[in-house]
């Protein structure tokens, strides 16, 4: 059995101001913080996962900005 599982691609950083770790799911302008990356992570698809019960949502980190990531 084939389960479908999507996944959405967050800028993974370290904030300066505040010296924590932000995941930031450019596609769904959502962001997860947490005191290391897992957190940050594990943090935003908690809220991706929170609307949709069909199937799961992962987050995949990015460490760089890619440009062709978003289209106009």
């Amino acid at each position: 059995m084939n389960t479908t599982e999507i996944q959405y691609p967050a800028l993974i950083y370290k904030s300066n101001r505040s010296n924590i770790f932000v995941a930031n799911c450019i596609i769904k302008k959502l962001v997860g913080y947490g005191s290391s990356e897992k957190a940050a992570i594990s943090n935003l698809e908690q809220i991706l996962n929170k609307n949709v019960s069909d199937y799961p949502i992962r987050v995949k980190p990015v460490y760089k900005f890619l440009p062709n990531l978003v289209e106009a």
